[in-house]
């Protein structure tokens, strides 16, 4: 299936609310018995409904994950929405939104577990691989948003806001992919310090740090 998340979600018609019930189903077993267990029938019946009407509202099985991941995705977006109404530096927002990112995954370590399952799974699937490609766009572009409403974000050319926002976010992933294989509190919180003056320097252009490479 070569398919973007727009594409996907409208593959097949929703006159009866069917999708998004399986695809809310979807999600509830992906985080709740890990990807690789989350079987049709697991999700089909999780819904309530039959294999027949799942798989008459979907392309296939990468594609409900896929969405999924998307319904993630819209939660996330309106978290982050909803966090950071208040004006704030970039000096300022990138700690609230590290730590802020990082108190949600500890909440529920088990959604950044089912994410990270949902990538590989991806790649392991030659024709599903332009998804793994498009799921990193949609959190890379949660974290660019969130820092494009930064009162001084406009000092910033959107690529250097972008480049901010890869450098966070790809930090982040790291740091969070350690704290779940091994559970270390301390180690994580200083990664974390870390990864914010790093990036507050960044934000700051100090010693002309945030330059795009040449080719």
């Amino acid at each position: 299936m070569k398919a973007s998340l727009k594409q996907a979600r409208i593959a097949r018609p929703n006159s009866d609310g069917k999708r998004e019930l399986i695809i809310g189903a979807a999600l509830k077993v992906m985080i709740s018995d890990g990807l690789y267990n989350a079987t049709t029938r697991k999700i089909a019946e999780a819904a309530g409904v039959n294999l027949a009407t799942l798989h008459y509202h979907f392309n296939d099985k990468e594609e409900i994950f896929f969405l999924a991941m998307g319904q993630l995705v819209s939660n996330y977006r309106k978290v982050l929405a909803t966090r950071f109404m208040k004006p704030q530096t970039l000096h300022d927002r990138i700690p609230e939104l590290l730590y802020f990112i990082w108190e949600e995954i500890e909440k529920a370590p088990d959604e950044q577990l089912a994410l990270q399952e949902m990538t590989l799974y991806l790649l392991r699937h030659p024709h599903a691989a332009t998804l793994a490609r498009d799921k990193d766009h949609e959190f890379l572009s949660l974290y660019e948003d969130t820092l494009l409403t930064a009162t001084d974000a406009a000092r910033c050319s959107p690529e250097e806001i972008k480049d901010l926002a890869n450098f966070i976010y790809t930090g982040l992933v790291g740091a969070f992919n350690q704290w779940l294989a091994t559970r270390e509190r301390a180690q994580i919180l200083k990664v974390l310090a870390n990864l914010i003056v790093s990036a507050q320097r960044l934000s700051a252009k100090d010693d002309g740090m945030l330059v795009s490479p040449q080719p």
